[in-house]
């Protein structure tokens, strides 16, 4: 794995110091992929967003970034951006399901998710990209739009 490949995150926060946790878990993510980074981390502006699969009374604060890396895969990349939430308050959890199959949302300090990898594809059970998101979530694409 030892293309460049341009990576997409889009960072949430819709508990506590939402700014804070956004500006920190860039920070930790550019400490813990600094080895790999190829360029500077682009960062779009930040957007206000209603909680998307789960009702709540606490806004979202959303964020894309967008860098470069050598060397590392997407499973390496998701296991950084889950030691990144975990470092931030997320707890550590298996995803919840309701009766009917459908997954449980809740509030959370920060969540950090995969949406692009270069051009790869993959649907693997612990991840899929592009994010499941980008075909139905227009805010993620106005963010993304934002880092061309």
């Amino acid at each position: 794995m030892d293309d460049i490949r341009t990576v997409r995150l889009l960072l949430g926060s819709n508990l506590g110091n939402r700014e804070r946790a956004l500006s920190a878990a860039i920070s930790l993510l550019v400490t813990e992929l600094a080895p790999y980074l190829c360029s500077d981390i682009r960062e779009s502006s930040v957007m206000h967003t209603k909680a998307v699969g789960f009702e709540s009374e606490n806004e979202f604060l959303n964020q894309a970034i967008a860098f470069e890396l050598r060397g590392v895969s997407p499973e390496q990349l998701l296991s950084v951006c889950k030691y990144v939430e975990q470092k931030l308050g997320r707890p550590v959890h298996n995803a919840e399901y309701d009766a009917a199959g459908r997954r449980i949302y809740r509030d959370r300090v920060i969540d950090i998710d995969i949406l692009t990898f270069g051009d790869l594809t993959l649907d693997i059970p612990e991840l899929t990209i592009p994010h499941k998101g980008l075909a139905d979530r227009d805010f993620e694409r106005v963010l993304l739009e934002e880092l061309s």
